[in-house]
């Protein structure tokens, strides 16, 4: 059986990477979520699966509430077999992380916190639960907008952010205090989830079981490496 945990399962992409590792079986997912009472969704599958899921509190800009889950996981497996770190933002109109003119360090700041040092916080806390897997993964969930050949003149805050997760995910495959655990980056693509908007190409379904294959497959060869959802290699 995989132990599982996502982060930002509530909804978009982690919620279609939880209802999709259910519905395979032999998993048990850690469904984590800033506010779980008000996830109804991730409620419903709990009550469907029932020891199939656990669904935990974690609000990933609280190293307190990180730590908490980690103690809570670690109450029920005795190992980790995969870490998505999915959960992030990305402020749209006028936030002061998005355009030039109208920056400020607070705003940028709290959008690289979010998805970049966030997720390395995480990682860090289920080290060890990970390290006790016999094939543990840690995926980044990234973004196109990360990439330095991609770059556009806009959204500063979040295209930071993302190429940084990008550089966490290769330092992590580089130490040796992550073991052998296996550590790769993603690009979902661009999905029809609230952070990706209606005119996306790909729904949430397509781009979670694309995933889920490159996930299931990943081995030593590929920590570093940025993925995109399809299996695709790609350049940073």
């Amino acid at each position: 059986m995989q132990r599982i945990l996502i982060t930002g399962a509530n909804r978009g992409i982690g919620f279609e990477l939880t209802k999709q590792y259910l519905r395979g079986g032999g998993v048990h997912i850690f469904a984590t979520c800033r506010n779980p009472a008000g996830a109804a969704g991730l409620k419903e599958l709990a009550r469907e699966r029932g020891g199939s899921i656990t669904v935990l509190k974690m609000d990933i800009t609280d190293e307190a509430s990180i730590k908490g889950a980690a103690a809570a996981t670690a109450a029920e497996a005795d190992a980790l077999d995969l870490l998505v770190n999915n959960a992030g933002i990305n402020p749209g109109g006028e936030h002061p992380s998005r355009h030039l003119g109208q920056l400020s360090a607070r705003g940028v700041a709290e959008v690289i916190s979010s998805n970049a040092v966030a997720p390395l916080i995480a990682t860090q806390a289920f080290r060890q639960l990970l390290r006790k897997s016999a094939r543990a993964r840690v995926v980044m969930i990234s973004s196109g907008q990360g990439s330095l050949s991609r770059a556009r003149g806009d959204n500063y805050g979040y295209r930071m952010s993302k190429a940084a997760m990008n550089m966490a995910a290769r330092v992590l495959s580089l130490d040796e205090a992550m073991g052998d655990v296996i550590t790769v980056a993603v690009n979902p693509g661009w999905v029809r989830t609230d952070m990706g908007g209606p005119r996306a190409p790909l729904s949430p379904a397509q781009s979670a079981a694309g995933l889920i294959k490159l996930m299931d497959r990943l081995t030593e060869a590929d920590s570093g490496k940025l993925f995109q959802w399809d299996g695709r290699e790609l350049d940073c």
